[in-house]
């Protein structure tokens, strides 16, 4: 039963026959990677064990590949992405021989190289990116409003129907509670990735209203009021329902950047954000220090004990990770410290598993991106529906996340194939910016017009 997952393989390979590479990605591979859980594997005798998304993309990879090879220029861009999937690939070979490490460098291909460069080579044009946005949106909203079920009743229904199966796979894969009700995870098997995924999806969803792309394509569907607003609400149900600190907290950073956006002076308000962030850092870590100041015998909180958790880790953990700073100790032959086993922190995680190189390449990955993204919108002339801004904010998002969960799951080929896509936007010699219309989201129906707007 197991091998249904190569159903997505099948379906992908059909799509691209029939229909090229870009309508395979946008229409059968997003809603794999966003609705299907990643989990569950094939366990096939001699060969890497592929997860839904993981089959999906390969036919998809492999004739982007074939008829763009020719024309691609690398970019210090695909370097950092080629960079950090060697160093963990490499890692676990040295660490661990490759009968350990071969699902592990399939899952590079498979989850950061193959989003990447499938998004970077087939998502040319603007009407790529409201469709693509349109799929990302609509999936995390499904999730979003079946998630109910969980929040209400502590059940995940995509384990229920879904794990049957996959015998003796997700067992690890449990409702956590926080103020006493459930946390939504979805499809994503933890509810902090979920609220990564969803608030990706909010990102997303704010552009494609911003820009008036959504009332036009969904006349069919009749709902009271606007549709945006169904849709924008079902996701940030979602987040709220998640409970899940990290990406609240990315995810307001991210809308901060939106909001830079909007500004008439958009390098005056960028550097207050700039001052802002430096200030609020600083004042955060004496209140944190503060937080975390427990006398003996005093009672502390939940809160209080997740925090003090986390900086225990790095304390501890940190002399552990230089004495294999270059490539790490192996994904699972890392030593671990009694009653410390989950580390909540990527940056942690990865220099312990990978080491410090891996942890380099991933946050100049996303330190390159933000700036190069918030530079080329500080370019475009003055537009709340900021199409490089919305991808600052998404990464900036999930940076801040990874200081609380591990990058794993969705969260890994999603936040690769948004840093594609931003690639392949950056690199576009002519874009086309919508000009917002002054009246309501119903006037859709008057021809949009578009300006273009040098690189």
């Amino acid at each position: 039963m197991q091998y249904v997952v190569y159903l997505a393989l099948l379906m992908t390979a059909i799509l691209v026959w029939q229909q090229g590479t870009q309508y395979a990605l946008i229409r059968g591979y997003l809603p794999i990677l966003l609705l299907l859980p990643d989990c569950y594997r094939a366990m096939t005798p001699g060969l890497p064990d592929p997860s839904f998304n993981q089959a999906a993309i390969l036919p998809i990879f492999v004739v982007a590949m074939i008829s763009q090879y020719k024309n691609w220029r690398p970019s210090i861009t695909d370097g950092l992405v080629f960079g950090f999937a060697f160093c963990v690939a490499y890692s676990e070979y040295t660490n661990a021989g490759y009968a350990e490490a071969q699902n592990l460098m399939f899952a590079m291909l498979t989850s950061v190289l193959a989003p990447y460069f499938a998004a970077r080579w087939c998502l040319q044009k603007q009407a790529d990116d409201i469709a693509a946005a349109r799929v990302f949106v609509i999936s995390c909203a499904i999730v979003s409003a079946v998630s109910i079920y969980q929040f209400r009743f502590g059940i995940n229904p995509w384990s229920v129907l879904i794990g049957p199966f996959f015998p003796g796979q997700g067992t690890g894969w449990v409702t956590t509670f926080r103020y006493g009700v459930a946390r939504i995870a979805g499809p994503y098997s933890h509810a902090i990735l979920a609220g990564i995924m969803l608030a990706m999806a909010w990102r997303l969803a704010r552009w494609l209203q911003w820009g008036q792309c959504w009332e036009a394509q969904m006349r069919h569907i009749r709902l009271p009021g606007k549709k945006s607003y169904w849709v924008n609400g079902l996701l940030l149900l979602g987040i709220i329902m998640t409970i899940a600190r990290g990406p609240w907290i990315g995810g307001a950073i991210g809308g901060v950047l939106m909001w830079v956006s909007r500004g008439q002076d958009r390098t005056k308000r960028l550097k207050w954000v700039l001052c802002a962030l430096v200030v609020g850092g600083l004042v955060g870590q004496v209140l944190l220090d503060a937080y975390l100041d427990v006398q003996p015998g005093a009672v502390m909180t939940l809160s209080q004990e997740s925090a003090l958790y986390r900086k225990e880790l790095m304390d501890k953990y940190e002399a552990i990770a230089l004495e294999h700073a270059a490539i790490g100790w192996g994904r699972n032959t890392w030593p671990k410290v009694g009653g410390m086993e989950s580390i909540d922190n990527y940056y942690l995680l990865l220099a312990l598993m990978h080491g410090v190189i891996a942890v380099v390449f991933l946050v100049l990955l996303m330190a390159w991106m933000v700036v190069r993204l918030v530079v080329k919108g500080l370019r475009e002339p003055a537009n709340p529906n900021s199409l490089p801004f919305t991808f600052a904010g998404i990464i900036a998002m999930v940076f801040v996340s990874l200081g609380t969960v591990y990058l794993g799951e969705q969260p890994m080929p999603a936040l690769f194939f948004i840093i594609g896509w931003a690639e392949s936007l950056l690199k576009r010699d002519l874009i086309a910016i919508p000009i917002l219309s002054q009246g309501r989201d119903n006037q859709s129906s008057r021809t949009k017009q578009f300006r273009h707007v040098m690189r």
